[in-house]
């Protein structure tokens, strides 16, 4: 019971807070406006047209096609490795670690040169 009392009591304070500080947003607001009414004297504005047609005309080339300074990178299928050896961004550590687990059975079976053959029945 009590907390429910105090919780009424709490949102009759908080509606008292709230129209204290409408008040002085209002005042705020008010003089927010009066000094953006002087700075329009103070700032000029300028169309869009004559800045859209400078981009457009800088923006385009020739054939039409947009050039690439990255080159691709080449991945490796069978390792998921690059020219440098990194695997790519989108592999998280766990997959990288299964990854080189997987890799090493395969060197090791190189090695060993026995491939073993399960009996069929």
């Amino acid at each position: 019971m009590a907390k429910g009392l105090r919780c009424k009591h709490r949102i009759r304070m908080r509606n008292i807070k709230r129209q204290h500080y409408a008040k002085k947003d209002l005042e705020r607001l008010k003089k927010i406006v009066s000094k953006s009414s002087e700075l329009k004297d103070v700032v000029t504005m300028k169309t869009t047209e004559p800045i859209q047609e400078n981009k457009t005309s800088e923006g385009t080339s020739t054939d039409g096609s947009m050039e690439v300074d990255k080159m691709a990178k080449v991945i490796n299928k069978k390792t998921l490795q690059d020219e440098n050896g990194h695997y790519p961004e989108w592999m998280n550590q766990r997959a990288v670690k299964k990854q080189k687990q997987k890799l090493n059975k395969l060197k090791i079976k190189k090695k060993s040169g026995k491939v073993s053959k399960a009996i069929k029945w």
